[in-house]
C-alpha cells in the first residue's frame, strides 16, 4: 500500500511539472486574453462600413461645390482679362 502511494505521488509530481512548451501555451493564452474579442472588430468594421457611404456622399457634394466655385472663378477671370471698354 505504501509503495502504491509513493508511485501515485511520483506520477502526480510528473504531471505538475510543466515543460517550457506548456508554459508558452499558457503565456499565449494570456496574451490572447489581452486582445479584444472578435465581436469588437465586427462592430467596429460595421460602423466603418456604415459611415463610408455617408462620407462618400459628403465628398461628392464637396466635389460638386468646388466645381461650381471653379466655374465662377473662370468666369470672373475672363471678365477681368478683357480689355477695358472705352468710356464715351
Amino acid at each position: 500500500m505504501k509503495t502504491l502511494k509513493l508511485a501515485q505521488q511520483s506520477k502526480d509530481a510528473k504531471k505538475s511539472v510543466k515543460t517550457p512548451e506548456q508554459r508558452r501555451v499558457k503565456a499565449d493564452d494570456d496574451l490572447i486574453d489581452l486582445f479584444p474579442l472578435p465581436r469588437y472588430f465586427q462592430v467596429h468594421f460595421q460602423h466603418v462600413h456604415e459611415n463610408t457611404h455617408d462620407l462618400q456622399d459628403e465628398l461628392l457634394e464637396l466635389k460638386n461645390y468646388v466645381a461650381k466655385v471653379d466655374e465662377k472663378l473662370e468666369r470672373l477671370m475672363a471678365l477681368l482679362s478683357r480689355p477695358p471698354e472705352p468710356v464715351l
